[in-house]
């Protein structure tokens, strides 16, 4: 057996939901996928479309994922119908010394968007930051203007406190921030 056969089935889901199966990644996958794998197997791990996915992939590999300080811990969204890779949800800027880090989410395609995936992923998200991590606080950043974003921080119980300016930049639009926070441990309110 090829070693991305053996790595492939390594990545077996972590936690699951109706939907989907939420594959766990981390700077250590990140290495052995990018140790074991051909560029075909990482697109083809990764769902990529096209040698501009594959290229970010790369970038981010190479860029490096962690430092003494931070690092990430992310799930891969695998709809379970048609076991495509429709998105990525989970942490980055973890400090796991100050017990904090940042949610982000993101779905590959519009196709995907307003089917409540996101809200469905969420919940065991969350549980494994507050259980697994021991996260004491949890930031997300959502762009004032992205109201299906916006509505989740409420819906899930994230607390907006601060609009942050000039937080993002793409190309020449920058983006303007709400700041919101979760204390998942009541006794670290």
């Amino acid at each position: 057996m090829n070693e991305y056969l053996r790595f492939v089935k390594k990545l077996k889901p972590l936690l699951t939901t109706p939907r989907l199966d939420l594959i766990l990644f981390n700077q250590e996958t990140y290495n052995e996928i990018f140790s074991v794998c051909s560029k075909q197997e990482i697109m083809r791990l990764f769902g990529h479309k096209n040698e501009q996915e594959y290229q970010i992939e790369l970038d981010r590999f190479q860029g490096g994922f962690s430092t003494y300080n931070l690092t990430i811990q992310f799930f891969q969204l695998i709809e379970k119908q048609s076991q495509k890779v429709i998105g990525w949800a989970g942490y980055h800027s973890w400090a796991k010394m100050h017990f904090r880090a940042e949610l982000f989410y993101a779905l590959k395609d519009d196709d995907f968007k307003h089917k409540g995936f996101i809200s469905e992923a969420l919940p065991s998200i969350l549980d494994y930051g507050k259980i697994q991590m021991q996260l004491r606080r949890i930031e997300a950043f959502v762009a004032i203007d992205n109201t299906a974003s916006n509505r989740i921080m409420q819906k899930f119980g994230f607390k907006k406190e601060a609009t942050i300016k000039h937080r993002y930049q793409f190309g020449d639009d920058v983006d303007t921030d709400y700041l919101y926070s979760l204390f998942p441990n009541p006794n670290y309110q």
